[in-house]
């Protein structure tokens, strides 16, 4: 998981004009020319385009709405969620790194406002230098192939985010975003065509907590914990007919002497029980592919459950996007 870090900016130029600005339409003008902008620095790398997400703005949206609410700016919200929490829960199933930045002013922005504002972050990012990077390494991710763009702006506060999907899994069985210690979470997809399952990581953590506006502009990274536990495809098993008749069986095995934690179809599908091991909190399952052929991982999937020691509310109801 890349770290991703806070751009906290603060304008100090003077008003360029009062009042406010149609909204939809300069909403969507401005997203236009913020993946114009981000497929403008990825070609000048040599890298493919990335497609506007629908639902992954939309997500962006609220949260920079709730950013200038509650007087916050990054990557955490008042309830404790992280970027992958916060895309998960609300039913994202892909990979997603998020960038986001805040301006600051005595006044109401205009639309040439916005998009000195918004022009004014990309340069920004792009022009950072290692180890510093963090948001030109999320904007130029090679295996990036859409992007939800989250814009919100309010007298003199303006909010904007990207986040950078990575969708290599169709999904034929998703995972719930709430279960119980003893459940049996089956969860089951395919890679696209030219990539293959890797591995399959669960990273646990405690369930996210409550913190003041003053805490969470305080956390400038995020990443997934580093408690995890890894499962590999199940190698295959050879049989072949002895002289005498019998059938003997050897198979492939792992460095580590394992032979595999779960089965691979013919045509590349995966099928996984989610293990609870570690007691409640939040698992999140990051399924890992990589280029048929090729050995370069990506982490295909963020989806984040929430386990309890036993389901609140009863049932569990999920619609997958």
């Amino acid at each position: 998981m890349k770290r991703a870090l806070i751009a906290i900016l603060v304008l100090i130029a003077a008003p360029l004009a009062q009042g406010d600005p149609p909204v939809d339409e300069t909403r969507l003008t401005l997203r236009d020319e913020a993946l114009r902008l981000i497929n403008r620095d990825r070609t000048q790398f040599g890298l493919p385009p990335v497609t506007l997400d629908p639902f992954a703005s939309s997500v962006a949206d609220a949260y920079c709405r709730e950013q200038i609410r509650n007087g916050t700016s990054g990557h955490f919200s008042l309830d404790g969620q992280a970027p992958y929490m916060r895309y998960s829960f609300a039913g994202g199933n892909d990979g997603v790194s998020e960038n986001a930045a805040s301006w600051s002013a005595n006044y109401r922005f205009d639309a040439r406002a916005l998009y000195d504002m918004m022009r004014r972050s990309e340069s920004a990012m792009m022009r950072e230098v290692a180890p510093h990077d963090g948001h030109r390494r999320t904007i130029l991710d090679p295996w990036a192939n859409r992007v939800g763009i989250g814009l919100a702006w309010e007298k003199g506060e303006f909010r904007l985010t990207q986040e950078f999907i990575r969708h290599y899994i169709d999904w034929t069985r998703p995972l719930p975003r709430g279960a119980s210690i003893g459940d049996q979470i089956l969860c089951s997809g395919r890679p696209l065509p030219g990539f293959e399952i890797d591995a399959i990581t669960i990273h646990h953590e405690p369930m996210p907590q409550p913190m003041t506006a003053l805490v969470a502009n305080a956390i400038t990274t995020y990443s997934l914990p580093d408690a995890r536990r890894e499962y590999l495809p199940r190698l295959p098993t050879r049989f072949t007919r002895s002289f005498n008749g019998t059938i003997e069986q050897a198979g492939e095995i792992y460095a580590d002497g394992r032979r595999g934690d779960f089965p691979l179809s013919a045509d590349g599908s995966f099928a996984f029980v989610i293990p609870f091991p570690d007691g409640p909190g939040v698992y999140t399952v990051v399924v890992w592919v990589k280029p048929r052929g090729g050995n370069e991982t990506i982490a295909a999937t963020n989806v984040s459950i929430r386990v309890y020691e036993s389901q609140p509310g009863g049932a569990v109801s999920f619609s997958s996007r």
